[in-house]
């Protein structure tokens, strides 16, 4: 079973409804703009969890092997997990 955090932060990615730039920028228009800090026009939940080159060392160390996103979002309890305890190791704020 997950704790509450790790449901909310699942639901979160899931839904696009997180607090990465894009989100707060498009939503609520705060913040320097929905930009990345690597430089990408959109740090949204695609682009954390597939393709920052600022997280590509711990994507690495929590996904060896290229997955699709929806395996991370959508997969097993495990998989779940693992991708709670990533963003947790990447200082995001979800």
């Amino acid at each position: 079973m997950y704790s509450k955090a790790e449901q909310v932060t699942i639901f979160r990615l899931r839904t696009g409804h997180d607090r990465l730039k894009h989100h707060l920028f498009s939503r609520f228009k705060t913040g320097d703009g929905p930009n990345c800090p690597c430089g990408a026009n959109r740090q949204d939940a695609q682009h954390v969890l597939q393709d920052c080159p600022l997280l590509d060392d711990a994507r690495l160390k929590y996904w060896p092997e290229p997955r699709e996103i929806n395996q991370n979002l959508y997969g097993s309890a495990l998989q779940l997990g693992i991708t709670a305890e990533f963003i947790y190791a990447s200082d995001l704020t979800i």
